[in-house]
């Protein structure tokens, strides 16, 4: 019989976005750029690690990502490059960082070339871009001897392409959250998801709540609902600071099937606290 264990909750854009992802001999393999979302029926499912600069340009604003994604079309020898995908499946556990199986290191090693290259010597300039000359993509590879895919050569299985009807998980946070009288009341910062391992493999995360803040400020410097995460100090003023964050389930959340807008909640909606959950 096969080992499946109890679902385990996991915030993503904490737990997740922005992680190295490290094969199984711990070789470092990149970034969780972004994470694929797809709706199927009423639920939102987490389905893969979108990697690579084309993923990370979807979260840059405005003409800063424009201009990545146009570096990245420009030198990328595909007619119309994508970002890679790990489906999620291949993610055999989550700590510090993201690990994936055998199959899938493979098939991101397919990428490194291009994608070291232009994190590298493109990215790594950007302000606040993450990566660069201190972050060993490489395999164990010469830099002249990577592999770069092709039209012709494309990346084995498990890599892939975005599914058909999916977006970032970056097209959610950042979004204003209305009351149901369409009051602002925060901008979403994280959504929290549910999933069962099962063996060595991660089945699809089901988002189950929405978090929003009305200072995005402490999330974006790694700070989050973790009541125990960092020293006494910290955790009190980060409490403090935090006091107007509230969680609600996503099933009042009106808006989230639209690329862009507002959400809002619903009249049944009752928003808690982090801790209180």
């Amino acid at each position: 019989m096969t080992a499946r264990r109890a679902e385990e909750a996991h915030d993503i854009v904490l737990r997740l976005l922005d992680h190295q992802i490290v094969g199984p001999s711990g070789t470092l393999l990149g970034n969780v750029d972004d994470l694929e979302v797809i709706a199927e029926g009423p639920d939102w499912f987490v389905t893969g690690l979108m990697v690579g600069p084309a993923a990370l340009s979807q979260r840059l604003p405005g003409l800063l990502g424009q201009w990545v994604q146009a570096v990245w079309r420009r030198l990328h020898t595909a007619e119309d490059p994508r970002p890679v995908v790990i489906p999620i499946v291949h993610v055999t556990r989550i700590d510090s960082a993201v690990h994936v199986n055998r199959a899938a290191a493979e098939a991101l090693s397919v990428t490194f070339g291009l994608e070291t290259w232009l994190r590298e010597y493109v990215v790594s300039r950007l302000p606040g871009a993450l990566g660069g000359k201190g972050t060993d993509q490489s395999n164990g590879l010469d830099p002249a001897t990577r592999r770069v895919g092709t039209r012709h050569d494309p990346p084995p299985v498990p890599a892939r392409s975005p599914r058909e009807g999916a977006r970032g998980v970056s097209t959610f946070i950042g979004r204003w959250v209305l009351s149901a009288d369409g009051v602002r009341a925060g901008r979403v910062s994280e959504l929290r998801c549910m999933g069962a391992p099962h063996d060595e493999r991660q089945e699809p995360m089901r988002v189950v709540l929405v978090l929003y803040t009305p200072h995005l400020a402490g999330s974006e410097l790694g700070y989050s609902v973790d009541r125990e995460q960092g020293p006494a100090l910290v955790r009190r003023l980060v409490r403090v600071w935090q006091r107007h964050d509230r969680m609600v389930g996503v099933e009042h959340v009106r808006g989230l099937d639209a690329v862009l807008g507002d959400l809002r909640l619903s009249r049944s909606a009752r928003p808690r606290h982090p801790h209180d959950l």
